[in-house]
């Protein structure tokens, strides 16, 4: 990561990002599983956020993921050899955050496409949608769908990022992956672009609580029918 900030001119966010490294480093609960650095680091600061805001367009983020979609999704985007169990059993792990004596307060923003997309095929869909249904009732969830309704839109070509907050610690990083490399944001500039493009997204959004859990509930149907 050093040396991908110093290829594109950051090195003054070199300082402030490996901070926040450091400071998300816990007694290490990720060690057995082996994980890359980055990933590591994320894991980490998503285990410590007072609140984390996602956006989704192509896939279920993997907080969310049930143990069957995850395996489908594992399966079609990473290497034939790797250690597929190993990476559901992480994402499961993960998981545990958003249930925990101080959960985080959670905002997710999905687009039909990702819901309707057939990952694992339309069981596997119909389980992991109403899975969401079941998350977006608990009391630190908000879940909003961005339907195709929407258009074209401010991160039509941004396909996820993640906002993560430590509040305790005064950090905040915006969190963005690729097909082969991932960057933690922490410059101001960036995390007032990502605010902004996140609240505009919420705008355009179907409201959340019954709007979005309606559109799930058909979005379910759908699937439901397929299967059948």
């Amino acid at each position: 990561m050093e040396r991908l900030l110093q290829i594109y001119g950051a090195e003054d966010q070199l300082e402030r990002i490996l901070a926040l490294r450091k400071e998300a480093r816990q007694p290490d609960r990720w060690q057995p599983y082996d994980l890359e650095r980055s990933y590591r680091t994320y894991a980490n600061i998503e285990s410590q956020a007072t609140s984390i805001e996602s956006y989704q367009s192509q896939l279920i983020p993997g907080i969310t993921q049930t143990e069957a979609y995850a395996r489908a999704a594992i399966e079609a985007t990473l290497h034939p050899t790797s250690d597929v169990n190993r990476e559901i059993e992480v994402r499961l792990e993960r998981q545990r955050v958003l249930s925990s004596k101080s959960p985080p307060e959670f905002w997710l923003i999905v687009t039909e496409g990702a819901l309707s997309q057939q990952v694992g095929g339309a069981e596997v869909m119909a389980e992991q949608v109403e899975h969401l249904i079941d998350l977006s009732q608990e009391p630190n969830v908000t879940l909003q769908v961005l339907p195709f309704t929407a258009g074209a839109h401010v991160a039509i070509r941004i396909p996820a990022f993640v906002i993560m907050r430590i509040a305790q610690h005064g950090i905040t990083t915006v969190y963005t992956e690729g097909q082969t490399a991932s960057m933690f944001l922490t410059d101001q500039e960036d995390l007032d672009e990502y605010g902004t493009i996140f609240n505009r997204l919420r705008a355009a959004s179907l409201d959340e609580g019954n709007p979005s859990r309606e559109a799930l509930k058909r979005i379910a149907r759908y699937h439901r029918q397929r299967k059948d």
